[in-house]
């Protein structure tokens, strides 16, 4: 029998997303059921939603546990189908701290954590799985098409360092069919909107950082401190879903967007960039980029900087675990994408066109 698999959903007033996408999720835990055998079940996370998402998913089976009581195993859902429940915050925590809740609710050794928003293919659920039967496995994540343009939006993600800065978004496809016994196909990070969790190794690493929450970075950032505690992370394009990419942070104001994204930045390297030249690189840019955001029309950066710095005791303590638990440099991680990039069965890209202009010459 394969492994138990727990589905964790994070939602936020998220009723119309849950009505066109939940569907899917619920076929496959099916298929994943009657392929292999191994109990399944659905965790939604309900952050302190005020639309009608709780009242929902109690029309449709889920049945919400009181604070102080698990154990869900079993209840709920259709016979032979995974077990659906609910659990909900008072207030809205955010989606680290949301994501957190559902891995420690969770029953099962793999937890699948999906946005609300995720069409997830029938068969997805089986071939993430798979990769875990490597024990150094710590995350597999999924291949990902724009509902709205049906384009390619996520596939392997490779790692590098430049200008005093992590990169984490330059993306790589495979040129072959994929199979299931090719040669490993590492990420640099998984995407908390669509990938597959080793329960234990989560937790034991600390959840998502709280000191990132509300929303990002959080995925990347525990990615890298697996990576550099001698963990791995795999890219699974036979797992396959369509994301309304980016449509719950819709609801946020963008210039409040822009700013978590480029604090909780900020915030992961202070923590997790360890070499000492690469740390001084990074200090020198941050300085740069704060002396020249106001010509830059980017006073938006000084903003987010000056929330960094108000946790820097705490950054100080973060980066002191990190630095004792790492048994993998910033320069040994490098040279790992290094070599991958380098495969002659990959393509690397930057941007979409890119890989457009090589699949429309093949």
């Amino acid at each position: 029998m394969s492994t138990p698999v727990s589905i964790v959903i994070p939602n936020w007033n998220g009723l119309e997303f849950l009505e066109r996408f939940l569907p899917s999720v619920i076929a496959a835990a099916f298929r994943y059921i009657e392929q292999s055998g191994a109990p399944t079940e659905i965790v939604i996370v309900d952050d302190g939603s005020v639309d009608k998402s709780v009242e929902w998913l109690r029309g449709r089976g889920f049945l919400e546990e009181l604070p102080g009581r698990g154990g869900a195993e079993g209840k709920g859902g259709t016979r032979g189908g995974p077990a659906l429940r609910l659990i909900r915050n008072e207030t809205n925590c955010g989606f680290g701290p949301a994501c957190n809740r559902g891995f420690e609710a969770a029953i099962h050794p793999l937890v699948f954590l999906i946005n609300n928003d995720v069409e997830v293919q029938a068969d997805a659920i089986a071939p993430l799985a798979e990769n875990f039967s490597d024990d150094s496995v710590f995350a597999a994540h999924c291949r990902v098409f724009d509902v709205e343009s049906g384009r390619e939006v996520g596939t392997g993600k490779l790692g590098s360092f430049s200008r005093g800065f992590i990169r984490v978004h330059r993306s790589y496809v495979c040129l072959e069919e994929p199979r299931a016994k090719s040669l490993a196909l590492y990420s640099i990070f998984a995407s908390g909107g669509s990938a597959m969790f080793d329960r234990r190794k989560f937790l034991e690493i600390g959840r998502f950082d709280r000191l990132l929450a509300p929303i990002y970075w959080e995925d990347v950032d525990i990615s890298y401190r697996a990576w550099k505690r001698g963990l791995s992370i795999r890219y699974e394009p036979r797992s396959i879903v369509r994301h309304r990419v980016s449509s719950t942070m819709r609801k946020v104001g963008r210039r409040r967007m822009r700013q978590m994204q480029q604090r909780n930045r900020l915030i992961f390297h202070w923590i997790n960039l360890h070499d000492p030249v690469m740390f001084t690189s990074n200090v020198m840019w941050v300085v740069i980029l704060a002396l020249t955001a106001v010509f830059r029309l980017r006073a938006d950066f000084i903003l987010s900087l000056a929330s960094a710095l108000k946790k820097l005791p705490e950054i100080r303590q973060r980066r002191l675990e990190e630095k004792h638990a790492s048994k993998r440099s910033d320069r040994e991680l490098s040279n790992i994408f290094g070599l991958l990039e380098k495969r002659a069965d990959l393509f690397a890209y930057d941007e979409y066109s890119e890989l457009e202009a090589i699949r429309a010459r093949r």
